[in-house]
């Protein structure tokens, strides 16, 4: 093509971990209580599937001075931080408290569902950027789509570009509520007349899997919607032929 030079970015290195006692890794015995790590997979195929570098960091217990030395050696081997959990208010959450120790809080809760325990900011003297994800499974990923996956385009050097978005005629009532964006799970179709059609996945817990295993798009019920019935059109982002 006769260029002499062309622009390259490197991929981003992502430092990412789980926190929580309670969180074991697959093929430990389950304790008490116990849950088993989902978010840390998860991450991986989300950030693999961005062209990402990925660098585990295993499972954090609940401890600041664990955490803080955590995000401190993250801070310095990656381009950003996530981490799963401990964003919360409880009292073995300690992620917000280690990063506003290490560097700046710049935002901490959003009005989503699921999601809204979350937090961003950056982290020691080279402002490394940091993602604070909730612990609940859906609630990952969500955010990770809505939140991350801009955030890594930036690193790529990539200009920013809103989610797809399309629009379909809802077969079934959603719930949602005003001063909140809801995304519920949910499985788009097309009709005989070429008309795209949608319904929820059923159950929408922030911790049932399976809501997401099922869906192949987000049903977006913005802050100013109080649901929607049957018949309406509403806005969704398709999962599949996106990431």
């Amino acid at each position: 093509m006769g260029y002499a030079e062309i622009s390259v970015c490197r991929r981003p290195k992502v430092a990412i971990f789980s926190t929580g006692n309670e969180v074991t890794a697959p093929g430990e015995p389950l304790p008490k209580a116990g849950i088993y790590d989902a978010n840390r997979f998860t991450l991986m195929g989300l950030l693999t599937e961005q062209g990402a570098e990925v660098i585990d960091l295993g499972i954090l217990p609940d401890d600041l001075s664990a955490t803080k030395a955590a995000l401190e050696n993250a801070a310095q081997q990656s381009d950003l931080v996530i981490t799963s959990g401990g964003v919360s208010v409880g009292q073995a959450d300690f992620t917000r408290e280690a990063l506003e120790q290490l560097g700046r809080l710049a935002f901490w809760r959003v009005a989503l569902r699921p999601g809204r325990p979350m937090v961003c900011g950056w982290l020691g003297e080279r402002h490394t950027p940091f993602v604070g994800l909730p612990g609940n499974p859906v609630a990952v990923m969500v955010t990770f789509l809505q939140f991350v996956k801009p955030l890594l385009d930036r690193l790529d050097g990539q200009p920013l570009s809103p989610p797809n978005r399309l629009n379909a005629i809802a077969d079934n009532a959603l719930k949602s509520r005003y001063k909140r964006t809801d995304f519920i799970r949910g499985v788009y179709h097309t009709d005989e007349h070429g008309q795209l059609h949608v319904r929820s996945t059923g159950a929408q817990g922030s911790g049932i899997l399976t809501s997401m295993v099922a869906a192949n798009c987000l049903i977006e019920l913005t802050d100013d919607q109080d649901g929607a019935q049957p018949g309406e059109v509403v806005s969704i982002q398709p999962l599949t032929g996106w990431l």
